[in-house]
């Protein structure tokens, strides 16, 4: 989109929802800077003039996202509402951004002055007990979207169906080695065989993220000690799916670290997946805010019953951490194939090859952990969860 015509449509969008000083002055004296941008969304910071200060409750900068052309389709326009209606719920409960206007083919967000979470301060016990607060917070909420826990099965299968056959001759040349060695495996059996086996532990169906990494958890640096020090965004998978993926997922990121600036773009090592005492923390901390949750939940109802009657069994320290063990799996092979999709289409600098064999490393290497006990429900209660895990 050409830069005038950002402007004039971020002038007249920020003086129809903003008001108060975004209505006194002119289109070429906003401050407008691209942050992100591609085929499905363009993102721009826009800012009052320096000099000029809000008159009221109006904030002096906002985030302006732009729909692109892949919102034109009926799914994608679901999947737009849905998003819009998500994101709605989370802004009017601290829990992400505000939200300043929506029209169509865009929105209109809150800036946040921060910075993406860091591998170190992930690791920082301080911090990782407001990410445990904060997915405890997202799981607990009733949101207006369906309820049946497809998602995964169904984002495993379209991303492979995106994945067309590799052909070595179009590969980088520092990527031929991890493409063949990715290109040797059966994916779909692959799928079949995790879809079955995730049904050997019980985990409850909550409202997930679904995409817990660093990249998508901000670090507050407006300095205000009335918010939460980190705020979850993108929820561009977000929708009901079961427990234990959002939280096998966010402990598998621990292992990866993706600031580095040369090839292959991202840092890997297995030894930074959370400790048995480390996840056990954060277990509890998540388990305790989500307890609290459904108290308060009982309480403004005014019910006596607690809302789905919770299954005990479900907040045991032991049964949450089997849950990790089982879907750290699915964790891995949805992102090794959502790689393999990415580095067939995208022009993002990244080792999409070399970073979709090691989750299948990591996979592989978890799958001999726990696919003897496919057959076996029982052995999962009673099997000590140090053995399960990284």
């Amino acid at each position: 989109m050409q830069s005038d015509k950002v402007r004039e449509k971020a002038f007249q969008l920020c003086k129809e929802y903003l008001q108060g000083t975004w209505k006194a002055i002119q289109p070429h004296q906003l401050v407008i800077r691209q942050i992100s941008g591609g085929l499905s969304n363009l993102v721009f910071y826009v800012g009052l003039p320096p000099g000029s200060r809000p008159s009221g409750r109006e904030p002096s900068s906002i985030l302006l996202r732009l729909f692109g052309e892949l919102s034109a389709g009926p799914a994608q326009q679901y999947r737009l509402i849905t998003e819009t209606v998500v994101y709605t719920m989370l802004a009017e409960r601290s829990l992400g951004p505000r939200l300043f206007g929506v029209f169509p083919g865009g929105r209109l967000e809150e800036f946040i002055p921060g910075h993406p979470l860091t591998s170190r301060e992930m690791r920082s016990p301080e911090i990782s007990d407001h990410v445990a607060r904060n997915v405890a917070l997202v799981h607990s909420l009733e949101v207006p979207v369906g309820k049946e826990p497809t998602w995964l099965g169904d984002t495993l299968r379209s991303f492979m169906n995106k994945v067309t056959a590799i052909r070595p001759e179009d590969v980088p040349h520092e990527e031929k080695t991890a493409a063949l060695a990715v290109a040797n495996w059966d994916l779909r059996k692959e799928i079949d065989w995790l879809l079955a086996f995730i049904k050997v532990v019980d985990s409850p169906v909550v409202f997930s993220h679904n995409d817990i990494n660093t990249g998508n958890i901000l670090v507050r640096e407006d300095g205000s000690n009335n918010w939460d020090p980190v705020v979850f965004i993108d929820y561009e998978f977000a929708s009901y799916n079961y427990r234990g993926f959002d939280i096998a997922n966010h402990f598998n990121e621990w292992m990866y670290d993706y600031g580095r600036k040369d090839f292959p773009y991202y840092h890997r090592n297995t030894d930074k997946y959370p400790t048995i005492k480390e996840q056990e923390r954060w277990v509890r901390m998540y388990v305790k805010t989500y307890l609290e949750q459904q108290q308060m939940q009982q309480e403004n109802n005014g019910s006596s019953q607690q809302k789905g009657s919770i299954n005990e069994k479900h907040f045991q320290e032991s049964h949450i951490l089997t849950e990790v063990a089982v879907y750290s799996l699915s964790s891995h092979l949805l992102w090794t194939l959502w790689c393999l999709k990415q580095a067939q289409n995208s022009n993002i600098p990244f080792a999409y090859y070399s970073f979709a064999r090691d989750r299948l490393e990591d996979y592989t290497e978890h799958k001999a952990k726990v696919a003897h006990l496919i057959n076996n429900n029982t052995a999962f209660d009673n099997q000590e969860n140090g053995n399960l895990m990284h």
